[in-house]
């Protein structure tokens, strides 16, 4: 008992300086693996074997995914195709600011089911957001609805997936399950968005489209469709096993989705590809990832550290007392730490809530199913409205609003998205 309580102790006080900027996650997480473990009295022996070395490479599957998942994101960027889709949605939405909203937002999710970091935010962000102001649309939601989009399309992104995969030991098939049900759930909260933030400015202008201005040729409409290949081909073969039900179903890789979907793109681009372009989209799209690569590494050292059974054995009793039984008692006590996702909190499984991930597999109280359904949901809210995010920081500077203004706007909207979410969850896995 008294283990289980140091190791807590150690949590919450890694907590605290995470959260209040004093230790970046980036360092704070392996410091914690290794903290636990003594605590835990592992053998040195182990902790620099098992909780360091091996840790590091628990989640080398998701490492990879997201490297490959860079590669692509970074080729959409380079090619034009991001940029074409942008241009393509917002001239068939026309001059109307809800439907030329809806359209770019959807958009948005669409390129972020593959794209990922901050470069990645600016480029589709200097394309969408100037168009969003020529509407007259206010700089406020303009902002808020780019961020939507971009948490939308982390529902679907395949590398996320990957990750839950890993360190839950869950198949394509539950992930896809609830993260559809999620992405529909957060495409209505999404329309009542726009609907009610639009009623409450009033008439919005048109102004002088940025769409006039002339830019670089556009891509072949096959070209357009780069962005889905992967997410069809898993989408594909996972309807394909629910309705056949195959004794030993093919669930198609998620590395060997990112590739097609890379080779796609090269063959509808053929015109304006060169090995340069290729060569640029390797190297910048695996470095743009390394800030999320780091963080795995401390996630595999931090999970390694809480399952070993020094550990675990100590804490399962004392978590198991505190976690939920019920689905009730499952929508309720995840809905309303929710915010908890803020600020790299225990609810962010970008953070903190790593750790509370292996806390809650030792204690086995509730399905790994759940567990999944209960940090996406909630994720959500860290997704659009947490002020740390570094998209939410260039977003409102690119706008000028202050930063704080986004999370009062959007978090009422993303609380909705996540206790639905959980109701979803609580259904489906209680």
């Amino acid at each position: 008992m008294i283990t289980g309580i140091l190791v807590l102790i150690i949590f919450l006080v890694m907590a605290v300086l995470m959260y209040s900027k004093k230790a970046p996650a980036l360092l704070a997480l392996p410091f914690m693996a290794v903290l636990i473990a003594l605590a835990g009295f592992v053998p040195v022996n182990e902790i620099l074997t098992k909780v360091l070395a091996d840790g590091a490479l628990r989640l080398h599957k998701a490492i990879i995914t997201v490297i490959f998942g860079g590669i692509l994101g970074q080729f959409i960027k380079e090619s034009g195709i991001a940029e074409t889709i942008v241009k393509k949605a917002a001239e068939f939405a026309g001059d109307r600011p809800f439907a030329v909203g809806l359209a770019l937002a959807i958009v948005t999710a669409l390129l972020f089911t593959v794209l990922g970091g901050l470069g990645a935010v600016i480029m589709v962000g200097t394309i969408i957001i100037p168009i969003l102001l020529s509407i007259g649309m206010p700089a406020i939601i303009v902002g808020c609805l780019f961020l939507l989009g971009i948490s939308l399309g982390g529902i679907l992104n395949l590398a996320n997936w990957q990750l839950y995969m890993t360190v839950l030991g869950l198949p394509q098939t539950v992930i896809l399950k609830f993260a559809l049900s999620l992405f529909f759930i957060f495409i209505v909260v999404l329309i009542a968005f726009l609907i009610i933030e639009l009623k409450r400015e009033g008439n919005i202008s048109l102004c002088a489209s940025s769409l006039s201005e002339e830019g670089k040729k556009d891509v072949s409409y096959l070209a357009l469709l780069t962005p889905i290949v992967p997410l069809v081909l898993i989408l594909s073969f996972s309807l394909y096993n629910m309705i056949k039900s195959p004794v030993r179903p093919f669930e198609f890789p998620i590395i060997s989705a990112l590739i097609i979907g890379l080779c796609y793109g090269v063959i509808t681009t053929a015109k304006r590809f060169t090995p340069n372009l290729l060569s640029k989209s390797i190297i910048e799209g695996t470095k743009n990832v390394v800030p999320a690569v780091v963080l795995m590494i401390g996630i595999g050292m931090v999970l390694n550290a809480v399952m070993h059974p020094s550990v675990s054995q100590a804490l399962s009793p004392i978590v198991s007392a505190v976690m939920p039984r019920s689905a009730i008692a499952f929508v309720f006590l995840f809905g309303i730490f929710a915010p908890l996702a803020l600020y790299r909190g225990p609810l962010n499984i970008w953070g903190m809530g790593s750790g509370l991930i292996g806390l809650m597999l030792v204690s086995r109280a509730i399905p790994a199913p759940a567990i999944m359904a209960a940090m996406l949901s909630v994720g959500q809210i860290q997704g659009v409205c947490d002020p740390t995010n570094t998209h939410n920081v260039w977003t409102a500077n690119f706008l000028s609003i202050n930063i704080q203004d986004i999370l009062k706007r959007t978090i009422p909207y993303m609380w909705a998205v996540a206790i639905l979410g959980l109701i979803v969850g609580a259904i489906f896995y209680f």
